[in-house]
């Protein structure tokens, strides 16, 4: 009954509201060169809040509460889409991420880099507002096992690529972010620059639905004040297919390997249980239950993106194809003489 009452109060708002939601166009940016990720009105916001950042009762309880079935998402894709979890390899499965570089997009106070560097990576976290980064150096600065390879920059992913160049991690995340920053196509294509080939980037936003609207703008800004009003702006929010479109213009990146494609592993929503105060990443048997509060990928959602070499048989497969497409062109060109 819980469910059927959202899906009618959904339907009220998506009816009301100005913007189609499932029919909106992307404006795709035409150049990296003067396109900044930066939403400045976006980074000041966070910017003022930034001393909340490590109160689990504050504005940031819901990321404190989702912390750590990402860091479980974010570890089992690892071990399974990349050589470190191959049959042959050894893994210490609490120290899975041992020696690997590691970039957190968008850190705030650094909630995602501690938890990554507790499993043995190598962390740089990178965020746009001085602020936030203060916060995150200043907390790990508490935590003497936190001191060596946990590093705070305020840079943009954009400058980092140039600084680092392509190719520099073996994994890039960038959680509840991309909701947040200007030029969504090129933050996305700047963070797959920044992956190794055979290693991945993991996402997760907000999708743009009107279960969406209802649950983190109008109940969670305006009736419960969970958060503070205007934290999210709807019209921002991305659908899984936008991403995934991003994801796909990404591989016209000048940085972008040759023989390399960056493959949608795996997407799967991320709910609340509200009667257990706790989030889940969803699969099919959990999203066949009905989850009332966003199931599936209504609202809260996590994409991961694997930077794949082509195999040797993909190469044999694309050069008959050419020489197949090649030779039929010749002889419909033999056949109008």
């Amino acid at each position: 009954m819980l469910q059927t009452a959202f899906q009618a109060v959904s339907r009220r708002i998506s009816q009301r509201m100005a913007i189609p939601l499932r029919s909106q166009t992307v404006n795709f940016s035409a150049s990296t060169g003067s396109c900044s990720s930066v939403n400045a009105e976006e980074v000041a916001k966070f910017a003022a809040a930034s001393h909340e950042w490590w109160n689990p009762k504050g504005q940031f309880s819901v990321l404190h509460l989702m912390n750590p079935v990402r860091m479980k998402y974010i570890r089992d894709m690892f071990l399974r889409y990349t050589p470190a979890g191959g049959a042959d390899a050894k893994v210490d499965l609490a120290r899975p991420l041992e020696g690997k570089k590691v970039l957190d997009v968008g850190c705030g106070g650094g909630l995602l880099c501690e938890s990554l560097r507790r499993l043995g990576a190598s962390v740089t976290g990178i965020d746009a507002s001085s602020e936030n980064v203060s916060m995150a150096t200043h907390h790990a600065s508490l935590d003497p096992m936190l001191k060596d390879d946990l590093t705070y920059r305020s840079i943009t992913v954009e400058n980092l690529l140039e600084e680092v160049g392509a190719s520099h991690f073996d994994m890039v995340c960038s959680l509840e972010v991309i909701e947040h920053v200007s030029n969504q196509d090129i933050f996305v294509q700047n963070c797959m620059d920044l992956v190794k080939p055979e290693l991945l980037a993991v996402f997760s936003t907000i999708n743009r639905t009107p279960t969406s609207y209802l649950l983190t703008i109008l109940l969670a800004e305006h009736v419960f004040r969970w958060i503070p009003p205007g934290t999210h702006d709807h019209s921002a929010y991305v659908t899984p297919s936008e991403l995934e479109s991003f994801v796909r213009a990404a591989e016209n990146s000048p940085h972008h390997p040759p023989n390399c494609s960056l493959d949608i592993a795996d997407t799967r929503g991320i709910a609340y249980l509200p009667l257990e105060n706790k989030w889940q990443v969803l699969d099919s048997s959990t999203v066949s239950t009905g989850f009332p509060l966003g199931g599936d990928l209504e609202v809260n959602y996590i994409m991961t993106v694997v930077k794949r070499p082509f195999k040797e048989s993909d190469t044999k497969l694309v050069e008959a194809d050419s020489e197949s497409s090649t030779r039929a062109q010749q002889s419909e060109s033999l056949a109008g003489l």
